[in-house]
């Protein structure tokens, strides 16, 4: 008896410790790495429901306006690679100035563009700059993020993008109310300003963030094991009697990525194509457009809600318990959308949908970082780089894909073959997480 009150007050006081200390991490990283990315996001989401009616009145047709909108995303997935490099060869601060300054000069280009190809040329640049900024957050995370607390600093920095898609249409708002539409892009300027001010008043991340003990013995474990990795491949090419090949990360680790990363490529095409299917399922239905915004925004308040549960989840129970149920349920979710033939329904549809996104923030780059650190250590913003190729290439291709079964087959079919894709990752997820990143 004696022993048992012993090891529940042991219990209480680890669990104390730990809350201690990942308060105290949270207040190392707030403003030098979590603040940039809110203000970049912010700026990122005011402009996103604005790129289709720029290119509109311009005179493209709606087809052509949704194109170039997707050029946002291919301009993401073009700028995975080469961000990638940018940060393995001058860090990461250099990078996210880098992005904010490209960022800046796309938005000046859609504002001024006279046309839709130099509008698309801005739409394209200011997604090769997001991929960038996105890339040197989520690598220097990887970098620092003790294992214990990993999965909590990704759900939080997924919850940044959230958090800016929130914001950023509540400031488009009145921006287009009193000035006009076009005006929308000196927000995001104003914004990658702020994150250009904030990195230049900020001491350097990792001076702040070495601070932490945990943090720091984690780093140097880290990048002794990088060391090791490194110097072991040079005598075994030496020993081969060849030179060590030089080749880009993803082809290096693609029997990793084509399972893993295709895996989460199938969770960000999900997450993608809700935001497609949710405005057209109720248009369908006849819902007015005003209560179709208003339900997507209770949805998405119900996402935004549930960011840092998903982390707490993962660190203490393992990555499946959030991948499987986000992939279960946006699958189950839009199986069911069929079903879904009155107002009430939609709403509860939509609701389900938001919740099971909502439980698996950050699990897309938590599972990138626990790959990278266990099988790339010396290249990790090289195999972060192949892995958001992957899983941002989800992203592009889940609006083209709804878009292409609904022309051949109508709308209920291109949901059902969605919701399948999410029952085949979920599949993928729970074969392949125990073999590459444990429980």
């Amino acid at each position: 008896m004696a022993q048992l009150h012993t090891a529940k007050k042991q219990d209480a006081s680890d669990s104390s410790r730990s809350s201690r200390s990942s308060s105290d991490f949270l207040k190392h990283l707030f403003v030098p790495v979590y603040m940039p990315a809110i203000l970049f996001s912010t700026g990122e989401g005011a402009l996103i429901p604005v790129v289709p009616l720029t290119a509109n009145n311009l005179g493209a047709p709606l087809a052509i306006s949704g194109l170039i909108s997707g050029l946002l995303m291919i301009g993401v997935v073009l700028g995975d690679i080469p961000s990638s490099l940018l940060v393995k060869r001058f860090g990461e601060a250099f990078a996210m100035r880098t992005a904010a300054i490209m960022a800046i000069v796309a938005a000046i280009i859609c504002w001024k563009a006279p046309n839709l190809v130099v509008l698309a040329v801005g739409v394209l640049a200011i997604g090769i700059a997001s991929a960038t900024f996105n890339l040197a957050r989520h690598a220097f995370l990887t970098e620092w993020t003790p294992l214990w607390f990993r999965a909590r600093a990704m759900s939080l920095l997924g919850g940044t993008t959230r958090i800016g898609n929130f914001i950023g249409p509540f400031l488009a708002s009145p921006v287009i109310a009193f000035i006009g539409i076009q005006s929308v892009y000196w927000v995001h300027v104003v914004m990658c300003v702020s994150v250009l001010v904030l990195l230049a008043i900020m001491q350097d991340p990792e001076a702040i963030i070495a601070r932490d003990s945990e943090a720091k013995v984690a780093h140097d474990k880290r990048m002794e094991f990088a060391r090791q990795a490194q110097e072991k491949a040079v005598l075994q090419s030496q020993h081969e009697g060849g030179k060590q090949k030089k080749q880009l990360a993803i082809v290096t680790y693609f029997s990793i990525l084509v399972r893993m990363g295709t895996a989460a490529g199938i969770l960000q095409m999900m997450r993608a194509a809700r935001q497609v299917i949710l405005p057209l399922w109720g248009t369908q239905l006849h819902i007015p457009e005003a209560r179709i915004a208003l339900i997507t925004g209770i949805a998405g308040a119900v996402d935004l809600s549930l960011f840092y549960t998903s982390g707490q989840v993962m660190d203490k129970f393992g990555r499946k318990w959030a991948a499987i149920p986000v992939l279960l349920g946006i699958g189950l979710s839009f199986i069911a959308m069929p079903l879904a033939h009155q107002e009430w329904s939609y709403v509860v549809v939509a609701i389900c949908i938001s919740l099971a996104n909502g439980l698996g923030s950050g699990i897309v780059m938590t599972l990138g970082s626990d790959c990278a650190a266990k099988f790339a250590p010396e290249d990790m913003p090289g195999f972060l780089g192949g892995w958001r190729v992957f899983t941002d290439s989800g992203s592009a291709i889940g609006p083209l894909g709804i878009s292409g079964v609904t022309a051949l087959a109508g709308l209920p079919v291109a949901v059902i073959v969605m919701g399948a894709a999410g029952l085949l990752g979920a599949y993928m997820m729970q074969r392949y997480i125990p073999r590459y990143v444990g429980r």
